[in-house]
């Protein structure tokens, strides 16, 4: 949620968490990480623990000696479940344990794993940043239809979503299959001729 300036030329807007900010946060998958809010606007090559995107104003820091992380505000006020289909909630989590359904990436980048809302079962992930980023292209869209839940767009991708990375599943499945046969099938072959070499390659080729 954000506000915006009443002047229609105007294109400030500013989040709810920014404008009304709690001065302490605890971090929603550790019990002994609190974020204290910090009013200066930069820190320098630091990276959101959430979304994975720079720190440019408002923003938490954590108290943990060991390891520093910050998020923005608007990135801590997550909900904690998205319903992505009738009967199917995604939950929130702090790393994504399959690849994202938007950017086909497990991991944001090399620095930051990012949170992700994921399925259940654990098979069908989006990372937060990435449904944001959808929701915000189609924002304005979305304001001047009278659509009121901005989620509607991943509930109307999501089938297709699924049905893609079920494909990919499938064909991941059948890949390390036909491996597994081609292996087999050398060690048949070497029993039955002594041949200590093996023939995985013709075995490959037979099966593929």
């Amino acid at each position: 949620m954000s506000y915006s300036c009443e002047k229609s030329e105007c294109n400030l807007f500013s989040h709810k968490e920014c404008e009304k900010p709690k001065s302490l946060v605890q971090h929603p998958f550790s019990t002994k990480c609190v974020f204290k809010f910090y009013t200066n606007r930069s820190v320098k090559g630091c990276l959101c623990h959430v979304c994975g995107k720079n720190i440019k104003g408002y923003h938490y820091g954590c108290s943990c000696n060991f390891v520093k992380r910050y998020a923005h505000p608007s990135c801590l006020a997550y909900q904690p479940t998205l319903e992505a289909f009738d009967g199917l909630t995604m939950n929130l989590h702090k790393v994504a344990p399959a690849t994202c359904l938007i950017c086909n990436n497990k991991n944001l980048c090399s620095k930051v794993d990012g949170w992700a809302y994921v399925s259940p079962c654990g098979l069908y992930c989006y990372h937060v940043s990435c449904v944001m980023n959808i929701i915000n292209e189609n924002w304005k869209k979305a304001f001047m239809k009278g659509t009121c839940d901005p989620f509607q767009t991943i509930r109307d991708r999501f089938p297709a979503d699924m049905n893609r990375m079920t494909q990919m599943v499938t064909g991941k499945k059948k890949a390390k299959d036909r491996k597994k046969v081609a292996t087999a099938l050398s060690v048949i072959f070497n029993v039955l001729t002594g041949n200590p070499k093996g023939l995985i390659g013709d075995a490959k080729t037979i099966i593929s």
